[in-house]
């Protein structure tokens, strides 16, 4: 490649100052929502922190100033909290009454979705939600998992398990790509699943998932519509891997036709067999997509089209939902309750319903563990205590929950917060002050020097309040570090690459606890600190050669014990709690736990009354 790689070239495309301003004009946000956004140039967002809030964040350092603060925050909290539950409790009993008076399904209108725009199509790069909105509506899943992670059919039938190494899946002989050169809407075959699954594990640098199929021997289609998957070795979780979120299928022939360079980021190459197809795309403001006229589920899409705006800025996003510009407040997959509750308070309970949404998303400050100071363990395990879990969480108000290595939602494997609570880094009062002390005895038994620390990047502006209450923490034990605000853009690029000491940033929980195998696995497509331990490796790969439960669950608490007391090359501190909300005109919407049923349901959804705006 001319270019280092896809995640460098996205740098290049980042959202300006005027971008941003151009696509709220496109969404037509009125003069009052404009105002919520801050002032400057063009560029505005890439420059560093001035020096006033240097000295603020030093200041903010204070230990009595912490302290109150999280006073302040957990009280918010819990009120919150409370608030929140009566709430969700209402506004679902009220969607759940109103589906059920619907006539049914009604044809018609464009869906409207605000969205960040990264500008990478490629399911095999795809990591984030920004390019989420369009891809998962443009490709499709041989299977996929709905609530409670259970895989349900998709282009094929569920697989007949032949046995514990082999498994046969059946396309549905309706699956059509979409009618546009070089597929010319021809039928879906097992040559294109085969084809599709394999070249996730293709060896091409940018691919994250590559080692997700390591234990497969062979893909083989045996004839036309029949896929035989062989593993070479007991895989316990792959049937849910086949059918996890980022498994969507492309062709052979589009990506003969246009390379991978241009599978990823040319819009006009992006040829699936979704529900939806690609029709306009202008970077940064806007996307457009058509209903797939051959689509496989009878009647659906519902809507005639989907239209996605680019509004990064949370108020801009918030105004163009009150202001009817839009009819999800996030997208269906994610969302805040004070979000919510601040549309509630705008446009009254009749006009939006919110329905909380268990899902595996997360925040998490990866470690680079071969940068110094971080290939010393005892530095990592001092960071590790020293951050205060209650203190970063209570800044959600109830958006995120206290988390370990394995998402609480991934049962009977994640450690709840009960659980953690009482494991040295995630403890309060004095047995938070005995943390301290341990972090500060490791951090003198290294020798590092304190004010030699690389500043921690982060993921601006939706990580930087957790940055300065984490600055803080370390602190506490002696470390300084400064912050490095990055675009969202640069962040995801700053990861992919390795470019990084500790970063900042969301973390995807999968839905099996193999999702430890991805993240730290010496081999791991998203091992982006580059930890390597062969007593790890030999763990997570034991656990994915065990179908017992139990016997997996004594494998993985093992894992996570072991991460938390002696490894932590990756800062756990959170899981995010979702209420989605959208326009109480719009029908069909139910729980799901992530990006893959949540546009599943998308195309199950439909207009009770297509609102202004949303005409075809």
């Amino acid at each position: 490649m001319a270019e280092r790689n896809y995640w460098t070239r996205m740098r290049r495309t980042r959202m300006s100052r005027r971008g941003l301003l151009k696509a709220s004009a496109r969404a037509g946000v009125g003069a009052a929502g404009l105002t919520l956004v801050g002032c400057g140039d063009d560029d505005d967002d890439d420059q560093p922190a001035s020096a006033a809030v240097q000295q603020q964040q030093q200041q903010q350092q204070e230990a009595a100033q912490v302290e109150q603060q999280a006073d302040q925050q957990a009280a918010q909290q819990q009120a919150q909290t409370q608030t929140a539950q009566e709430q969700q409790q209402q506004q679902a009993a009220a969607q759940a009454q109103a589906q059920a008076a619907a006539d049914g399904p009604k044809q018609g209108g464009i869906v409207r979705i605000v969205m960040s725009d990264g500008g990478i199509f490629d399911p095999a790069i795809v990591i984030h939600g920004g390019t989420y909105a369009g891809v998962h509506q443009i490709y499709d899943w041989i299977n996929y998992l709905d609530e409670g992670f259970v895989i349900h059919e998709g282009m094929a039938d569920l697989p007949e398990v032949v046995d514990e190494l082999n498994f046969i899946y059946s396309i549905k002989p309706n699956v059509y790509w979409h009618p546009k050169p070089p597929l010319d809407g021809r039928q879906f075959t097992a040559e294109d699943a085969v084809f599709g699954l394999e070249r996730f594990g293709f060896d091409n640098p940018e691919f994250v998932f590559k080692d997700r199929f390591a234990l497969v021997d062979k893909f083989e289609a045996t004839d036309e519509l029949t896929m035989h998957v062989q593993a070479g070795q007991v895989f316990s979780p792959i049937l849910k891997a086949i059918a996890e979120d980022n498994m969507l299928m492309v062709s052979r022939d589009a990506v003969d036709a246009f390379g991978d360079e241009g599978l990823s980021t040319d819009f006009e190459a992006q040829i699936g067999t979704g529900a939806f197809m690609g029709e306009s795309r202008e970077p940064e403001v806007e996307l457009n997509l058509v209903r797939h006229p051959n689509y496989y589920k009878e009647g659906q899409p519902y809507f005639d089209g989907y239209r996605g705006i680019a509004l990064p800025d949370d108020a801009l996003r918030i105004a163009a939902f009150v202001d009817g510009q839009t009819d999800f407040l996030s997208y269906q997959w994610t969302g805040a309750f004070t979000d919510f509750q601040a549309a509630i308070d705008e446009m009254g309970e009749e006009e939006v319903t919110g329905v909380p949404n268990p899902v595996t998303f997360g925040m998490a400050t990866h470690i680079h563990c071969e940068v110094e100071p971080y290939t010393d363990p005892r530095v990592r395990n001092a960071v590790h205590l020293a951050a205060d879990r209650e203190q970063l969480i209570a800044l959600s108000l109830g958006g995120l929950v206290i988390g370990g290595p394995i998402a609480v939602a991934i049962q009977p494997y994640g450690r709840t917060e009960d659980e953690l609570r009482q494991l040295p880094g995630y403890r309060s009062g004095d047995l938070r002050q005995e943390d301290l002390a341990e972090a500060r005895q490791l951090l003198d038994a290294s020798g590092v020097d304190l004010n030699g620390f690389p500043p921690l990047d982060i993921w601006a502006p939706n990580a930087t309040d957790y940055a300065v209450v984490l600055q803080q923490n370390l602190a506490e034990v002696g470390i300084n570090t400064g912050i490095n605000e990055l675009t969202t853009t640069d962040a995801l690029a700053a990861r992919q690459n390795r470019e990084f000491s500790m970063i900042m940033l969301g973390q995807q929980g999968a839905s099996d606890p193999d999702l430890l195998y991805n993240d730290l696995h010496t081999t791991g497509g998203q091992n982006y600190g580059n930890f390597s331990n062969p007593e790890f490796d030999a763990l997570v790969e034991k656990g994915r050669s065990v179908f017992d439960v139990e016997e997996r669950k004594e494998i993985y608490d093992e894992a996570q014990d072991r991460l938390l007391e002696e490894w932590n090359p990756r800062l756990y501190w959170s899981w995010s709690t979702v209420t989605v909300a959208f326009r109480s005109y719009m029908r069909g919407f139910r729980p799901t736990p992530g990006p893959t049923a949540s546009n599943a349901i998308l195309w199950g959804m439909w207009f009770d009354e297509i609102p202004e705006g949303a005409e075809a």
